[in-house]
């Protein structure tokens, strides 16, 4: 029997872009992928500046975020497009979601959490 849980974790901010709760989901996902998990990332809200080729703020989390194909997180969700407008960052593969796909992919998964 495998303790291998899917993990899908979604990272928005909240409403009003809390760099503490998208750090802590990222810690999230880098703690379970460490631990061999298999890890659904997906961002949204607030959080796809993180995605954008340059970042608007939270430059350390925007650095940290290219460490992740080291713990085996090989893509990355986006909900929607980043809100500069620009084109996603190149150093991670970026995948679109829409909300249809974002709740098939949830019910799927062992733990989903917020942040």
């Amino acid at each position: 029997m495998s303790n291998s849980k899917h993990w899908f974790l979604t990272i928005s901010g909240g409403a009003d872009g809390d760099p503490g709760s998208m750090r802590a989901g990222v810690d999230l996902a880098l703690a379970a992928g460490a631990f061999g998990q298999e890890v659904t990332l997906v961002f949204s809200g607030h959080a796809l500046n993180l995605l954008a080729q340059q970042p608007l703020a939270q430059e350390p989390l925007y650095r940290l975020l290219g460490s992740l194909p080291y713990y085996d997180i090989d893509q990355v969700f986006a909900l929607n497009e980043p809100e500069q407008g620009g084109a996603y960052r190149n150093d991670l593969s970026i995948l679109p979601l829409n909300p249809r796909q974002w709740c098939e992919m949830m019910s799927g998964a062992d733990i989903a959490v917020n942040y």
